[in-house]
């Protein structure tokens, strides 16, 4: 699963904290990881915001990625298959329901 973010993006602060609930669900799944991926076209202001707001994952930064997704909003959530296929794309989200679709995604990504 991958999350396409940014500092300056308000949608992706709400959406963190999303996140970590999912992740929980999915803990005992080693099959299942995340990759934050930061699209700031200024790197340097990713670690400040990092501890400012206490995030602790690792982040990789978008070399392309977005690209090659045709990422063209954030956030964006892409999820992918044990073949490498992308399987669901999600461009925003609605955070009474991220949690279960996201769960729910995850989960039919996992039967393939």
């Amino acid at each position: 699963m991958f999350d396409f973010w940014a500092t300056w993006c308000g949608p992706c602060r709400v959406q963190h904290p999303l996140y970590a609930e999912v992740k929980k669900k999915f803990k005992e799944k080693p099959e299942v990881v995340f990759v934050s991926v930061n699209t700031d076209e200024e790197r340097g202001v990713v670690e400040p915001f990092l501890r400012e707001n206490k995030w602790e994952q690792k982040v990789y930064f978008d070399d392309g990625l977005a690209r090659l997704l045709k990422i063209s909003s954030i956030p964006t959530t892409i999820i992918v298959d044990r073949r490498g296929e992308v399987v669901s794309r999600m461009n925003g989200f609605l955070p009474p329901r991220f949690v279960d679709m996201l769960s729910e995604r995850i989960q039919d990504a996992l039967k393939n």
